[in-house]
């Protein structure tokens, strides 16, 4: 099977897949579970300064397949959660105490909870610091002169520009976790218009599948704009979500709306379907993956020079290329999958194969993502 641990900062993870700090981890029980569920570190539940005083309810579903939530950080005191932190550290596994918030905030327990558990690393969340650079980077060096173990900065996705904020702290930290969730957002059940949550307004923060196309982005961004890991978070649910993070440049991922819905052995289902999908590729490793998207673009198939194929051209507005939607002979099945997907009504059966009509195909390719057979590709060419 293909080697799944990763290392970073001279710590050794026996998989990529760690939780996510948050409701999953509250306590050190539930940070003990996801290791015996095959979590491949553990990261806490942030603590800050004081106990939060959250209203209930704080976790509900939402109508787009998400969760949306009005926790803030753990509602015991960090002397109270010291002894979670113990119990999590003796699980064997690198463990990653996350705090939060103001630069004296995260000084104070970051000299604490070194001194008191020594943990692996720590991780500081930025949720409620601004969408400024420089009270972030007051914190990452607050935090940076209290502490001698690597530091991993939490990014919120409505920071308006990550890339700069990362090179900003880049001198204080030594990875960056992407992404917090989104919001604030608001759902509720129009049979009953009501708020779901107990938050003043209603609002909340998003995670789940919804958020993952942001957290990809981000996450290959900060991977591209500088050298140091990211680690990537936002919506994933299974091995092939977790593959996408690392193609995207990810080192690791975190798991939080998955463990609350499926229960904490969704860490080592994850790792496990990620392992499976190496091996059916052919890769070694994580690390041979790491970073693919982008890296390369496939080259044509040369199908429709070769015969193989219908297609449909389009001239484009910039630089006169032609767009054009191949469908090979060899692949298509006749299912028909594509045929209602195309509002332009470019799509039809010529016999058991599908064909596309050149006067009405823009090239837009949305028809692509109904061929589970691979056999439609968007090319293009010179015109």
């Amino acid at each position: 099977m293909a080697e799944l641990s990763v290392t970073l900062h001279g710590m050794t993870f026996r998989n990529p897949v760690l939780p996510a700090a948050g409701p999953n981890v509250r306590t050190g029980q539930m940070m003990v579970a996801a290791a015996q569920g095959g979590a491949g570190g553990l990261v806490s539940k942030t603590v800050s300064v004081r106990p939060a005083a959250d209203a209930r309810p704080t976790v509900r579903r939402t109508r787009n397949g998400g969760l949306m939530n009005s926790e803030t950080w753990s509602e015991i005191s960090v002397q109270e959660y010291l002894p979670h932190l113990a119990e999590a550290k003796k699980a064997g596994l690198q463990l990653v105490a996350s705090v939060g918030y103001k630069p004296e905030e995260v000084r104070e327990l970051g000299l604490l909870i070194e001194r008191e558990i020594a943990p692996d690393a720590f991780e500081f969340s930025t949720h409620y610091t601004g969408r400024e650079t420089e009270p972030l980077v007051a914190v990452a060096r607050s935090l940076r002169d209290a502490v001698t173990v690597p530091i991993w900065m939490k990014v919120s996705p409505n920071f308006p520009d990550v890339a700069a904020l990362a090179a900003a702290v880049a001198p204080y930290v030594d990875g960056f976790v992407a992404i917090n969730s989104y919001g604030p957002v608001l759902d509720f059940d129009p049979e009953d218009p009501a708020p779901l949550l107990g938050s003043p307004d209603g609002t909340g923060w998003l995670s789940g599948p919804p958020i993952r196309p942001i957290a990809l982005r981000i996450v290959h961004q900060l991977s591209r704009s500088q050298g140091k890991p990211v680690i990537g978070v936002g919506g994933i649910t299974s091995g092939e979500d977790a593959v996408q993070f690392i193609m995207a440049g990810a080192s690791l991922v975190q798991v939080c709306t998955a463990a609350i819905r499926k229960g904490h052995g969704v860490y080592g289902r994850i790792a496990g379907e990620m392992g499976q999908w190496l091996d059916d590729h052919g890769y070694a490793s994580v690390e041979q993956i790491r970073g693919l998207f982008g890296a390369a673009r496939p080259e044509s198939t040369g199908a429709a020079q070769a015969g193989e194929g219908t297609r449909a051209r389009r001239d484009t507005a910039a630089g006169g290329n032609t767009h054009v939607m191949t469908i090979s002979r060899e692949r298509c099945t006749g299912c028909r999958a594509c045929i209602g997907s195309c509002i332009h009504g470019a799509l039809s059966m010529e016999g058991e194969i599908a064909v596309v009509d050149d006067g009405l195909c823009i090239g837009c390719g949305y028809c692509q993502d109904s061929c589970r057979y691979h056999a439609m590709r968007l090319e293009v060419r010179s015109a």
